[in-house]
C-alpha cells in the first residue's frame, strides 16, 4: 500500500473526523473509504451542518407518520402526481439511472 501526506484546512479534518466518528470507524479508514466511493461514481459525499441533518430528519420523521394512515393506492397517486425535477448537475448519469432503477424496482414494496 501506498502512503500519502496531506495538508488539510482546519474545517475540513474536523468535519471528516465527525464523520468517521459516526461510523466508528478510524480517520484513515473513513478518508480511504470516501475517496474510494468518489472514484467510483457511486454517490457523492457531502457534508450538511448538523442541525440541517436534524431538521431532515425530523421532516422525514413526520411524513412517515403521516405516510402510515395512507394506502399504497394512494401514495402511488400521490408520487405519480410529483413534479419531475432535474438530478443536481454533479451526479453523474450512471449514478441517475441507477437510481431510478432501484427506485422503479422499489415501488410497491417497503423501502
Amino acid at each position: 500500500m501506498n502512503e500519502v501526506t496531506l495538508q488539510l484546512p482546519k474545517t475540513l479534518y474536523r468535519n471528516l473526523e465527525i464523520l468517521a466518528e459516526k461510523e466508528d470507524i478510524a480517520l484513515n479508514q473513513y478518508i480511504l473509504y470516501v475517496l474510494t466511493r468518489q472514484i467510483s461514481g457511486e454517490y457523492m459525499v457531502r457534508v450538511v451542518p448538523e442541525e440541517d441533518g436534524a431538521r431532515q430528519k425530523e421532516s422525514f420523521d413526520d411524513l412517515l407518520r403521516k405516510w402510515g394512515k395512507v394506502s399504497p393506492s394512494a401514495v402511488d397517486k400521490i408520487l405519480d402526481s410529483r413534479e419531475p425535477v432535474r438530478p443536481e448537475a454533479d451526479l453523474n448519469a450512471e449514478a441517475v439511472r441507477k437510481l431510478k432503477a432501484r427506485i422503479a424496482g422499489n415501488k410497491g414494496n417497503d423501502i
